[in-house]
């Protein structure tokens, strides 16, 4: 086989650091009937070879198999992911990932469309990643590469890698009307050029709820435009813009005993002025070339180079304590994050015969910089204004943070059916911190930092479809730029991670993995609800194991189900935590299931009647809490049923079918509310949400 990076540019237009080795002989015609043209011919594309076991391609039929509200819910169709949303529709999701608690993003490197998600050094969370600019018909594919095995991985990918894919394939335009329980209303606007190429779009989103109880309301809005044109000469170009706005509420923590006692009803609030606003601008520009080599060896060449630009802001209010910290005024605390990134991701790869006529190198170089301004100050409840003091100080900063990278890889076979591939990454990593605060207002402090990464998996094919696998790798998390000394070395968080498992594929009808993995950290974030944000605690681990099966028996069945079992420990002692305990807020069993069935009911006036009838199923189990609590488990359906006849069709989508009465959020720390105060540490939780349905009318032209 002749290996060909960049076909997938011009396809899904991924970032240069995502282009893998894709087999020449994988590269197909088909021909395709759209509803409202004569059958076109498309391109169609095998996936590069996995870093790992565990590697997963979501693609767009799996993705609608179950209903979704959001395009950030398509995280749960991630085999080991599961996700919360306990601070508002609106506010990222909390992340639980292969026996993480990412919070919001600090321990998944995520990319859309070419650019990056998390945010580096925010306020909230090291990492902050929101993807409410995502809507759910836009992302063609989710490539999943749990662990830190691929040389392009970079910052964050601790518990792994998340790369959305944008693409629209419905021709023509679109027109969505949506309407459910709650007062949720939602407008969706698609347009797709006929015979064009998948990454050529454009989609608008307008949304909003009242919420399904006080203080949880909701709006945003959210528009995408992206182009992608084959200039000839194996030169091709993309480029995406997309720009997003919201505002939400929310109803915050309760204490469990209140709720459990009638004290308080269930979807009640003790704090009504919880929530906050959140906007992302961003552009992306690629361009890339491949060419064959004049010579005989069939080789082939190929570059590509993206820049990219981001603009970020997010201001939220919350309060874990009531009036624990401030007895008279209240322990509201707002916090407000402004990001500028601008950053550029090039590649340059080559075929060439070295052990095999199957071998490949590629180099690549990664550049990155953030312009933050942020704070975070007490607020009163009584008037809101600021309460600050020298016991419990405001912040006030602004931060530069730069990330320079360069990374080798390769993709060597030195006997048959054995491949090789790894590689090097190289990061240097520089901050500045200029505080504004009063006291240390002015005071600048700069740190810089360096880390190398070995990657390696080794791929035994032991016969046909079936791969046996092994994969290390080192990593790391950057650390919050406030947290730095002047001329201190910057402290990353180091990772160390392994995995060995088998997958099997039998084309795309049947798909299935397995694998043993183990994490280290040098050190691990936990959330302190006192700074209302993640704090240093010492080094942990992760053992456990992680399977995920697919199966497309008929062109109308598709199955999936996934399953990971993962104890996360603290390896030292250190502060409150001691050596083996288990590590507050991971889940150790996190599973997931999708049934779609979508069969043509028949024909009525010459047109098909088409349908799809879906559901998903997700547990969580297990979930650690300090002070050796265990959570409550949470078992979530969701249904879909729709029919689609010509340019008309209809659906209705159910969320938590059987009304589970569930905790979204389970914490356990000291709090006053409602006049009463105690240091003893108590349960608080965030409701889940319960039964809600949505019924949408679309129109296709």
């Amino acid at each position: 086989m002749r290996p060909l990076a960049l076909h997938r540019v011009a396809r899904f237009g991924a970032a240069a650091a995502a282009l893998l080795v894709v087999p020449r002989e994988a590269v197909a015609e088909e021909t395709v009937a759209s509803p409202r043209a004569e059958p076109q011919t498309v391109v169609v594309h095998a996936e590069p070879p996995p870093a790992s076991a565990s590697d997963t391609v979501l693609e767009r039929d799996l993705l609608e198999a179950a209903p979704h509200q959001s395009g950030s819910e398509l995280l749960r169709e991630v085999p080991g992911v599961f996700i919360t949303q306990h601070g508002g529709e609106g506010k990222a999701h909390q992340i639980f990932f292969r026996g993480f608690d990412a919070v919001h993003g600090q321990d998944i490197e995520m990319w859309a469309g070419g650019a990056p998600v998390n945010e580096v050094s925010n306020i909230h969370g090291q990492g902050y990643a929101d993807l409410y600019f995502l809507m759910p018909e836009v992302v063609d594919e989710i490539r999943s590469q749990p662990g830190v095995y691929d040389p392009r991985q970079g910052d964050f990918a601790v518990a792994g890698s998340l790369d959305f894919r944008l693409g629209y394939r419905e021709p023509g335009v679109t027109v969505k009307a949506t309407a459910g329980n709650f007062g949720t209303r939602r407008f969706f606007l698609g347009y797709h050029p006929e015979g064009a190429d998948p990454g050529t779009f454009g989609a608008f989103e307008l949304y909003k709820t009242d919420g399904f109880g006080p203080s949880r309301a909701s709006r945003r809005a959210s528009a995408m435009g992206q182009i992608t044109h084959d200039f000839g000469g194996g030169v091709s170009g993309r480029a995406l813009a997309t720009t997003y706005a919201g505002r939400f509420d929310s109803a915050g923590v309760l204490r469990l005993d209140d709720l459990e006692s009638g004290r308080v009803e269930r979807f009640d609030t003790y704090d009504p002025k919880q929530g906050g606003t959140s906007a992302r601008t961003s552009v992306v520009l690629e361009i890339a070339r491949e060419r064959d080599a004049s010579d005989a060896s069939g080789a082939v060449d190929g570059w590509s180079i993206a820049p990219y630009f981001v603009l970020r802001s997010l201001s939220l209010r919350s309060n874990f304590t009531g009036y624990l910290v401030h007895p008279d005024t209240g322990d509201s605390v707002q916090q407000v994050n402004e990001a500028t990134t601008v950053g550029a991701r090039a590649s340059y790869h080559r075929t060439l015969r070295l052990l095999s006529a199957h071998d490949s190198l590629e180099a690549g170089v990664m550049l990155r910089t953030d312009w933050i301004r942020q704070s975070q100050h007490w607020l009163s409840l009584v008037d809101d204004s600021i309460t600050d003091s020298k016991q419990h100080p405001g912040v006030a900063a602004n931060v530069r943070a730069t990330d320079v990278t360069g990374y080798f890889a390769a993709d060597l076979h030195p006997i048959k059916r054995l491949s090789l591939r790894g590689g090097l990454r190289g990061d240097g990593l520089f901050y500045q911190t200029e505080e504004r605060g009063s006291g240390a207002g002015g005071q600048v402090r700069s740190a810089a930092g360096g880390q190398l990464s070995p990657r390696a998996t080794i791929d035994w094919a032991a016969f046909s479809g079936f791969h046996a696998l092994a994969s290390y790798g080192q990593g790391f998390r950057s650390p919050q730029a406030r947290s730095l000394g002047n001329g201190e070395t910057t402290p990353f968080t180091r990772v160390v991670s392994t995995e060995a498992g088998v997958r099997y594929a039998e084309r795309q009808r049947f798909v299935a993995s397995a694998a043993f993995f183990y994490t280290r950290l040098s050190d691990d974030l936990v959330f302190d609800q006192s700074t209302a944000r993640n704090e240093l605690v010492p080094s942990t681990s992760r053992t456990g194991v992680a399977a995920a099966l697919t199966a497309r028996p008929l062109p109308w069945l598709l199955s999936s189900t996934s399953f990971t079992a993962t104890r996360a420990a603290f390896t030292a002692s250190g502060g409150a935590y001691e050596q083996g305990e288990l590590l507050p807020y991971v889940p150790q069993i996190v599973a997931r299931s999708e049934l779609a069935f979508t069969p043509e009911l028949g024909r009525w006036g010459g047109r098909p009647l088409d349908s799809h009838f879906g559901g998903g199923l997700t547990y969580l189990g297990r979930r650690p809490l300090p002070y050796a609590e265990m959570g409550h488990d949470i078992c979530l359906v969701d249904a879909t049923a729709s029919l689609r006849w010509g340019p008309v069709a209809a659906e209705l989508d159910v969320f938590n079918l059987l009304n589970a009465n569930y905790y979204d959020g389970e914490f356990v720390y000291a709090s006053s509310w409602q006049g009463e105060s105690s240091l003893v540490p108590s349960r608080h939780v965030t409701v889940g949400a319960p039964r809600s349905w949505l019924f949408t009318l679309s129109l296709y032209v």
